[in-house]
């Protein structure tokens, strides 16, 4: 559970008080470069704001500590996300040279359930986790979901995730809601959860035991679906308009295309999912070393999320072909032979 119900704000008296931008200043501030937008805008998005930080918790909320011997396992899980969300955001702010909590205090983790490894790992085995990230800038936010199953076997594994968003560009002056949010999913696999009421997917993946294999291989689907406009979207709502530099200046250019990933990288960070994207032909992908995004050794999420923003490294293209051997190779069998002209319209692969 994340619900809050210790807190003593009072959103309905800070409405009377003060009113807009003042009214988001004086309770969040400092905000950064705000837009601007009216004033019932600012004063919706703060009571919504205001309401939605007195039921559930922002990513700078400790959780309960649980007994003196330890949390106990419900509260092991919940920690995960917070521990999680906070380091990888705190990275994020550091590379935009911002005040330490600048984006956390941004973030309220509304439905948080997980299972954990009983191991010392600790391990996802499993998640449905909505994060809401207030946009520091202008009246909006963006809702975050990640649906994620794993487990592994002596001889399969079983994996799904699906990773979705939905942006709020008229916030209404009411508190935020599990219940309703999660009423606007799909009770779906990857990758329909994400594809209704004004959700989007950001990428999916999963094992395909629908290929007939006598023996259990691990045949890979999965997808980002970013487009070029949905980037610009995400990064408008959380930061602002970006303006697109001219070409002949490579060193903006790459500066652009920075902040572009690292809009999508703070959608996935919301939901404690760390992932250094290169953006150089000298820097590696780092994908998260507790979650499986990737269900094979290619990181095809970080790849396809850079050259949606507009970065094509030099290794990409070979990387991408040595991705399609492997998973060629994975759903070959004897007796089940693999057909080069399969319908994969509905995958990146």
């Amino acid at each position: 559970m994340t619900e809050n119900k210790g807190d003593s704000t009072n959103a309905s008296a800070a409405k009377n008080d003060l009113q807009g931008l003042e009214l988001a200043e004086h309770h969040f501030g400092p905000l950064l470069h705000p837009t601007c937008g009216t004033q019932s805008a600012w004063t919706n998005y703060s009571i919504n704001r205001l309401q939605t930080n007195q039921k559930y918790r922002t990513v700078v909320s400790a959780p309960g500590k649980g007994s003196e011997d330890g949390p106990r396992a419900d509260e092991s899980g919940e920690a995960w996300l917070f521990v999680n969300a906070k380091s990888c955001v705190s990275q994020i702010e550091k590379e935009m040279s911002l005040e330490h909590g600048a984006l956390q205090k941004c973030i309220t983790i509304v439905h948080n359930e997980m299972l954990l490894d009983a191991d010392e790992d600790s391990d996802p085995r499993s998640a449905d986790l909505t994060a809401r990230i207030y946009s520091p800038t202008a009246p909006m936010y963006i809702d975050v979901h990640f649906q994620y199953y794993l487990r592994s076997r002596v001889s399969s594994a079983q994996w799904f995730y699906s990773l979705g968003f939905k942006i709020h560009r008229r916030p209404s002056a009411m508190a935020g809601d599990a219940s309703v949010i999660k009423k606007e999913l799909r009770k779906a696999h990857p990758p329909d959860v994400h594809t209704r009421n004004g959700w989007q997917n950001l990428c999916w993946g999963y094992y395909d035991d629908s290929c007939g294999h006598k023996v259990w291989r691990p045949v890979e689907r999965g997808k980002v679906e970013l487009h070029q406009e949905s980037v610009l979207d995400i990064h408008e709502a959380l930061f602002g308009e970006l303006e697109k530099p001219a070409d002949t200046d490579s060193e903006a250019m790459l500066a652009y295309r920075r902040s572009l990933v690292r809009g999508i990288r703070l959608l996935l960070a919301a939901v404690g999912v760390s992932y250094n994207i290169a953006c150089t032909d000298d820097e590696h992908d780092d994908p998260p070393r507790n979650l499986t995004l990737e269900g094979l050794h290619d990181t095809w999420v970080g790849r396809r999320i850079r050259n949606v923003c507009g970065i094509r490294l030099d290794r990409d293209a070979e990387d991408e072909q040595t991705g399609v051997y492997l998973r060629r190779d994975q759903a070959r069998s004897e007796d089940n032979d693999f057909e080069d002209d399969e319908d994969n319209s509905d995958y990146d692969f």
